[in-house]
């Protein structure tokens, strides 16, 4: 027999121990979060504190065991012998989601229709307008949120939302997140979400809302389909604490954008 090439045998090595670091996958225990593998993975999969199932050879469903759980690193091993590590956090507003695996690479972004000079300088503009027309809003306790006039330059659309504080305790943000869902899903099922990721923002550089005051942020995103039986929702979550918030925006609102320069 013909030795290897040295090539052949590096190849051959480095694909027994390809280990591949994934995204954090957020968990809870009431809403199912389910992995789907570009190919069949090894059973048992098991991690303290996460109830692991295999819906079918190549999909994994997870739940939280318990309310609180710390970070830790899932491993899933798919029957090529390739190697996962996914970090596992506890969240209930971003758990429930169907997270799909590419064999692939991530497909470069698109090109951006607007120049990001020009996304900053509009966002800028649209934040320090006082005009403040309510399209949809949600209250938690003595904290508001509200999302303003959509508008649309080229083919960018901006979204101002404008968090109000009326108790006298800071509000300090954990995070934001936009995805679009279905309006209507059954209660305990894993819902297919596409979260969105804004070309560019202004106002995030305030870690919070003091009390009794408030702030403005625009965030900037390329054009994206919905449909009518689908809704833009976006997401705010307190650091250490409770007070949540949650819009809904619909396709006749997004629609509706009004035209700027």
């Amino acid at each position: 027999m013909k030795p290897l090439k040295l090539t052949t045998l590096l190849y051959i090595l480095l694909m027994q121990a390809s280990v591949f670091a994934q995204d954090t996958i957020f968990v809870s225990h009431d809403k199912t979060t389910a992995i789907e593998f570009p190919t069949g993975i090894r059973n048992p999969v098991s991690t303290d504190g996460i109830a692991a199932n295999m819906t079918n050879d190549h999909t994994l469903a997870l739940k939280a065991i318990k309310t609180g759980l710390t970070e830790r690193i899932l491993e899933v091993v798919d029957l090529d012998g390739i190697v996962y590590h996914f970090p596992i956090s506890y969240s209930y507003g971003r758990a429930g989601k169907l997270i799909r695996i590419s064999e692939s690479p991530r497909p470069e972004e698109k090109a951006i229709p607007v120049k990001v000079n020009a996304i900053e300088s509009i966002s800028q503009r649209i934040a320090k307008n006082k005009k403040f027309n309510r399209v949809t809003h949600d209250k938690n306790s003595k904290m508001k949120s509200a999302l303003g006039n959509i508008a649309i330059s080229g083919n960018t659309l901006f979204y101002k939302i404008r968090l109000s504080n009326r108790s006298n305790i800071s509000y300090d943000i954990d995070f934001i997140r936009f995805y679009v869902r279905d309006l209507t899903r059954a209660k305990r099922t894993v819902t297919q979400e596409q979260e969105i990721y804004p070309v560019g923002s202004y106002g995030l550089d305030a870690p919070g809302i003091e009390g009794k005051s408030s702030e403005t942020f625009v965030f900037a995103f390329n054009k994206f389909p919905i449909t009518r039986d689908k809704a833009l929702f976006v997401e705010v979550y307190e650091k250490n604490g409770g007070r949540h918030l949650y819009l809904k925006v619909k396709q006749k609102d997004i629609e509706n954008a009004r035209k700027i320069k």
